[in-house]
């Protein structure tokens, strides 16, 4: 009876285990209410600058309504004493408001579409072409693109837009905060009671002049978007108006949270950094890294609850004398990116961020239901503006999907860049040490082979992966099966000895064990022979949780259909395996169930047809009968049980390509088993097979029971003295 209460309690923290790894830790919790410290706000009359962002201060600015929003300190707070002046920013002309910049969605070229605001001259969304929020709507559009129907809204568009607020107001995309002059910010935002301070100055532009107290004219600003491909420019010039010489640097708001997707399990939102290493490490300054360089959001999370509030540069960074390449964020499939957009005469785009990017600081955000929304804000390098000329600063913006074949374009400046690390295949939570990011990578290339030049379809393309793998680990599986049957024969003619032997010593536990062991070795017997029957379930386990970062991850597996869509074919409204990163929506439900161990939105026929086909295993392939005490009978029976029902719970909300390749595994396994038990049922198993203290496991199990056997002696020696 104990027996069994521990089976069935280890078979029961093993499913807890299994089911955080697979889900990540379940679906996200909701961060911290509160912060250490709230960040401070920047008015216009607490704002002189030096050379850039300062530490912000301990105590929070409430900043009133019609000042911008609030925004990490930076700049040092002027001497009491000293008096500052006071510059305004205007707009250079009527006709403020919002523009679209890029061609009609519906192109077959169109990549996306800009919707710009004069509030901060930012973006208030980014529109995708080729990208919908559903793989319903994914499907609709190709049939509109073949003439079969209509495109469906804009509404269904997968967009970049402002998700929450700071300081109760919502700040576009990459919006200027104020542009410091002299050692003075200058509020760029919004005016007083949300009038505009910037005027349209043609497609794509916009244009505000800074006065000072007595309304002369001090420098004109101008900021005008272009798209190109999957790029977005950003040029950023300032002109003086005064003849005077000025120094003027940009604090503008970078990328900050994106959109957590619906039905997401974990939150694997990433802030990136690429970096250049030392010039003494990499003289040529071309090499790119992030993955040492990056942070989790949750990390983010825990370093502003400290009070530490800069992203970059970092205590490390600066230690190690690296440079800036670019910074982003990133959700489940898009990442927002920014980078210096600057071309030398060669026409490659600079490696360095700098001059349009020095600084990165981030901040919470207005508290939320689900958390503390973070922003971030750039300061720019320092520019000398010239009587007569303007000084432009270019900004590259990467806003798209995380997909290899764009970020590998060598025509995108993502591919010099190196930004193909923002692609992270690992999850978050518990399992992220788990993942086995190394082999994923090498999972999306090999299934990216197969679709596109065997099998042509991502279901296919997961069950030829499925064959591949079984057929590797034939020749192990075939030898643990007939090793399992060795043992268990041998176990069944050694019963009467080995009951003696424990009725002759059943007080001496050494002498039992060494007689035992030379039972073995008389019989040619290997005790660790039962446990090559992990082996290919063990070998699997990695390339299980790899696919499953895979599935829920890669760009080019979202929203694919499997068996060519053969199903939405039938009905286009159906959406049974429609989507092979999500789970497969056999029945869609009309409510949502929570059940705790997942949400019950749908009956999902894979994961039920997986418990089937392991009900079949457990039946049907189990080892030869041998002599079994009741209480390991029980535990059989337990397992029986619990393997058909634990992995379909574990599993049911898993992606439906996970599923199908674990069901199709599973299924391969048990056809093969049976032709393995037809070949050991011709073979004689009381054959010796390897001696004991020959191979891996006979040679450590020999090994480490008769160092325990001399240490035991030992002691009962010493106890007899």
């Amino acid at each position: 009876m104990k027996r069994t209460i521990v089976t069935f309690v280890v078979v029961a923290i093993a499913t807890v285990l299994v089911f955080a790894i697979i889900t990540g830790g379940g679906r996200p919790q909701a961060e911290a209410d509160t912060a250490s410290q709230a960040a401070p706000a920047v008015t216009e009359a607490q704002s002189t600058s030096t050379a850039g962002a300062a530490a912000p201060t301990n105590a929070a600015v409430a900043p009133a309504k019609e000042v911008e929003p609030a925004v990490q300190a930076a700049s040092t707070p002027p001497s009491p004493s000293a008096k500052q002046p006071i510059w305004q920013a205007k707009p250079a002309s009527a006709g403020a408001g919002s523009m679209i910049v890029g061609g009609p969605l519906t192109e077959a070229d169109a990549r996306i579409q800009l919707q710009l605001t004069a509030r901060g001259a930012g973006i208030e969304r980014v529109l995708f072409a080729q990208q919908w929020k559903t793989a319903s709507a994914r499907v609709a559009a190709e049939r509109a693109m073949a003439g079969k129907g209509e495109f469906p809204s804009d509404d269904e568009r997968y967009r970049l837009e402002p998700i929450d607020t700071l300081a109760g107001q919502s700040v576009p995309l990459l919006a200027v905060h104020s542009l410091i002059v002299d050692g003075v910010a200058v509020n760029m935002f919004a005016a007083a009671g949300g009038a505009s301070i910037w005027s349209a100055a043609g497609d794509g532009a916009f244009e505000t002049v800074v006065h000072d107290e007595a309304g002369a004219s001090i420098v004109k600003a101008r900021r005008s978007f272009t798209i190109s491909r999957h790029e977005l420019r950003i040029t950023q010039s300032v002109e003086s108006l005064d003849g005077k010489e000025h120094r003027v640097r940009w604090l503008y708001y970078g990328p900050g949270d994106l959109t957590l997707e619906p039905g997401s399990l974990m939150d694997i939102r990433r802030f990136m950094i690429g970096a250049l290493l030392s010039e003494k490490r990499d003289p040529g300054q071309s090499i790119v890294l992030s993955n040492d360089t990056s942070m989790v959001r949750s990390s983010v999370v825990s370093q502003l609850e400290a009070g530490q509030w800069d992203l970059w540069p970092t205590a490390a960074s600066t230690a190690e004398q690296r440079t800036l390449s670019w910074f982003g964020t990133t959700n489940r499939y898009f990442a927002l990116a920014i980078h210096s957009g600057a071309d030398n005469e060669k026409g490659i785009p600079s490696l360095r961020a700098a001059p349009a990017v020095e600084r990165i600081q981030a901040q919470f955000g207005d508290p939320l239901a689900t958390g503390l929304p973070i922003f971030t804000v750039v300061t720019s390098g320092e520019q000398v503006i010239v009587p007569g000329t303007a000084s432009a600063m270019r900004l590259g913006v990467y806003a798209g999907p995380l997909e290899r074949r764009v970020l590998l374009d060598d025509a995108e400046p993502m591919s010099a860049l190196n930004m193909i690390g923002m692609i992270v295949y690992e999850m978050g939570g518990c399992c992220t040490f788990c993942t086995f990011s190394w082999l994923a990578n090498g999972l999306v290339i090999f299934l990216g082979l197969l679709h596109d030049w065997v099998v042509f379809d991502w279901g296919l393309a997961i069950i030829a992966l499925t064959i591949i793998v079984r057929l590797a680990l034939h020749p192990l599986t075939r030898s643990s099966q007939i090793s399992i049957a060795r043992f268990s024969k041998q176990m069944s003619t050694l019963k009467p000895e080995l009951d003696a032997l424990q009725k002759r010593f059943a007080g001496d536990k050494a002498r039992m064990q060494q007689e035992q062991m030379r039972l073995y070795r008389e019989k040619g017997m290997n005790p660790m022979g039962c446990l090559g029957g992990l082996a290919p379930m063990v070998l699997q386990m990695p390339i299980w949780m790899a696919l499953y970062a895979v599935l829920y991850i890669a760009f080019e597996l979202r929203q694919q259909p499997a068996f060519f869509g053969v199903f939405q074919a039938i009905s286009p409204d159906w959406g049974f395996l429609g989507d092979l990163s999500a789970p497969d929506m056999f029945i869609p439900l009309p409510i949502s169930v929570n059940l705790y161990l997942f949400t019950l939105e749908s009956i999902n026929l894979v994961p039920l047809l997986m418990g089937v086909v392991f009900w079949l295993q457990q039946k049907y392939s189990a080892p030869p009968a041998t002599a079994l005490t009741p209480e390991q009978e029980q535990q059989q029976k337990i397992m029986k049980i619990m393997m058909p029902i634990m992995f379909p719970i574990m599993l049911y909300n898993a992606p439906s390509g996970l599923t199908l390749y674990i069901a199709t595994s599973t299924f391969i396994g048990f056809l093969e088993s049976k032709r393995i038990r037809a070949q050991i049922e011709t073979m004689d198993l009381l054959k010796p097979g390897k001696k004991v203290g020959k191979g891996l496991f006979g040679g450590a199990f020999a090994r480490a029971l008769e160092q325990a056997q001399a240490k035991a002696q030992a002691k009962q020696q010493r106890g007899s003295r």
